[in-house]
């Protein structure tokens, strides 16, 4: 400090009148204090100018870095359990109060900037990519032929009356399906394949029904949602008989406000529990099932796949958070 003071007053005798008569001596040391000062000065500037660029590099290379730890996991196959960490952060009691609103009073605006609709397209992204992954190693015809298979399954009808209905209105789809339902044909097909299936599944039925188990507990905790919510609508159940479409709405906010930490809570704890429990033993089933599909290659080992339908549940949980139940 007493240095820094020395040099200034070094600084300031130089500018006076009577540096002359001094000799130039405090000229001389004035000259040369201002050198040091200004290359002093340099030093500082270069040293931040290094500083920032040293910090730019660095930002650039994280920025790299993270640019390929991204492309990495785009060309890394998927798997149901990464899919499932995907899942962003529920959007927040107010951000779901806020869509609702806009939603029920017609505000598009509103709805393309919420928070809640940027959620759910990542939601519906991600839950494709489940249902893409087992079909991502079969060509078009495949896939084609699959999908006639389960029609078939499910409907009892030949790949022929298939394409019959594909041609008739939509009434006429209805009533062709209606008296082909009436005659169980469907239904016969659906227990002959399950039974079938029944024999090489026999070995995992432990694990099964341990998968089951969970899914049982996640049913708790959505019915344990519901008795809550239910609760609460008794109270306007009343009023919104009596109420017009605007006074309809607004009643609805203020249950669904009532409910929205009920709703949140419980589809947390559901999809936790799938991801934590549930998946697991989805994953050892799974390990399992490689041989058992190689040995049955018939469409029930094909749809037979736990980690699939526990990922597509787990996605399918956050559809509570926009629901109104009414009762």
């Amino acid at each position: 400090m007493k240095k820094i003071v020395l040099l200034s007053l070094i600084m300031v005798l130089a500018q006076m009148p009577c540096r002359a008569q001094l000799g130039g001596l405090l000229q001389k040391a004035a000259n040369k204090t201002a050198k040091v000062i200004s290359g002093a000065a340099d030093s500082v500037a270069n040293a931040a100018t290094s500083a920032l660029d040293k910090q730019f590099e660095k930002q650039r290379q994280q920025r790299q870095e993270a640019a390929a730890t991204q492309q990495a996991a785009d060309e890394e196959p998927a798997t149901y359990a990464a899919l499932m960490r995907q899942m962003p952060e529920l959007p927040t009691v107010q951000q779901l109060y806020s869509h609702k609103e806009a939603e029920l009073n017609e505000q598009t605006l509103r709805l393309l900037s919420s928070a809640v609709t940027r959620f759910n397209a990542k939601v519906m992204g991600l839950s494709m990519k489940v249902v893409s992954i087992a079909t991502q190693n079969l060509d078009s015809a495949q896939v084609t032929d699959a999908a006639y298979k389960y029609a078939q399954l499910s409907t009892g009808l030949s790949k022929e009356e298939l394409e019959y209905l594909s041609t008739l209105p939509d009434d006429e789809q209805q009533a062709y399906l209606a008296a082909h339902y009436k005659q169980g044909t469907a239904e016969t097909a659906l227990v002959q394949e399950a039974a079938e299936a029944s024999k090489y599944l026999e070995p995992l039925q432990p694990l099964i029904d341990k998968w089951d188990a969970v899914g049982r507990k996640v049913d708790q905790v959505l019915e344990q949602a519901d008795a809550r919510c239910k609760k609460a609508y008794m109270k306007y159940a009343p009023m919104l008989e009596k109420a017009s479409d605007k006074e309809r709405n607004q009643l609805l906010l203020k249950y669904y406000k009532d409910i929205l930490e009920t709703q949140r809570a419980a589809v947390q704890e559901a999809m936790k529990i799938r991801l934590e429990e549930q998946l697991p033993i989805a994953e050892e089933i799974e390990s399992k099932m490689v041989n058992i599909r190689a040995e049955h290659k018939d469409l029930m080992s094909a749809l037979l796949n736990y980690p699939q339908l526990t990922a597509s549940q787990y996605f399918s949980e956050v559809s509570r958070l926009l629901d109104i139940p009414q009762y």
